[in-house]
């Protein structure tokens, strides 16, 4: 067997290896966008949350300047609270929600609101209750939809006005059009006590796997699996090609034990070694947000790859010799 040819299979293992890396990462990023928590609130990719870790409690005026921040949302409750509060002076998220009311009664919280600590708020409701009245809410601005996106967990009923609250909750989720604003508020929580919080727990490799159908360009996994079927061709049309000299090993002797632990040794080994350019291109591609992929997830796909494209080797090698064992002479592929 031709070695340049051993490192031709080799070399497509290693773009095998990459192409599928790329597929699987993908789907498990879909996977995990598709989490209910992925996007509270209707927030964008750039959304912050993060989390009260001492016991030192803030008030809204030690976090925010009303005159100077703004460009941003901020959302704050405690864990398991029904109340939100809301500091949205560019009043993004009252496009993101229906009022009940009629066009024209209804109006979102103001920059008087925040100046005034009014105890003003939003009720979610299936019906229009603008009499409702708590200790947080003592006006109704509006009934928003229970589907909307200050509901996007299915545990609010109050949206209040977030400086009108005594302190700021246990969780902050900020998102931001001005990331100038953004970090100084990110600043201030994190000098008072709150530390960066992934509240959304990340979807295992095998389990996004086993869910790749649940959004629509989900069976771009098969197209992974087929690339795999595409070097089982091509492992199989080095070996046919290489059948004479396969032959003359047989006839010499050869046994299919120390024949194929020889050459699928080699390239087990050469695979191992290839796996040393995909990690390096794994450790680049983990400074974007698009690999979400963890160190075990990424470890066990490798072992896998070389798993299955080790063992198709073998498999080919071996159908090719049992063509030649099985033949009446031993050698009708040598003319």
């Amino acid at each position: 067997m031709l070695l340049k040819q051993q490192l031709l299979l080799n070399l497509l293992s290693i773009l095998i290896a990459l192409s599928v890396l790329m597929i699987v990462a993908y789907i498990q990023e879909r996977v995990t966008e598709w989490s209910p928590d992925a996007y509270p609130f209707g927030m964008s990719e750039k959304h912050v949350i993060m989390k009260r870790e001492s016991e030192q409690r803030v008030t809204f005026d030690d976090i925010i300047d009303v005159d100077k921040d703004t460009g941003v949302v901020v959302i704050s409750r405690d864990e398991n609270s029904k109340t939100i509060g809301v500091y949205d002076p560019n009043m993004v998220m009252a496009f993101r929600n229906t009022s009940a009311l009629g066009i024209g009664i209804a109006r979102y919280f103001s920059y008087d609101d925040y100046v005034n600590k009014t105890k003003v708020g939003i009720l979610v409701s299936y019906a229009d209750n603008r009499d409702y009245t708590s200790d947080n809410i003592s006006e109704v601005l509006y009934c928003t939809h229970v589907r909307d996106a200050f509901n996007y967990d299915g545990n609010t009923k109050e949206v209040v006005n977030l400086a009108s609250m005594d302190t700021l909750g246990e969780y902050v989720f900020l998102d931001y059009g001005d990331k100038q604003v953004a970090d100084r508020i990110i600043k201030r929580l994190r000098n008072s006590g709150y530390r960066r919080h992934n509240l959304m727990e990340q979807i295992g490799l095998l389990k996004a796997l086993l869910n790749a159908n649940i959004f629509p360009d989900g069976n771009i996994l098969t197209a992974g699996l087929l690339i795999y079927l595409f070097f089982g061709v091509a492992s199989y049309w080095h070996f046919y090609n290489d059948r004479k000299k396969i032959s003359v090993h047989f006839l010499h002797g050869g046994t299919l034990k120390k024949m194929a632990g020889k050459i699928t040794g080699r390239f087990f080994g050469f695979n191992l070694l290839g796996l040393i350019p995909v990690l390096l291109f794994c450790y680049f591609l983990r400074k974007t947000d698009y690999f979400i992929m963890t160190n075990f997830s990424l470890f066990m796909f490798l072992a896998a790859h070389v798993l299955v494209t080790t063992l198709m080797y073998f498999m080919t090698y071996y159908i090719v010799f049992a063509m030649i064992r099985r033949s009446e002479r031993g050698d009708s592929y040598v003319r």
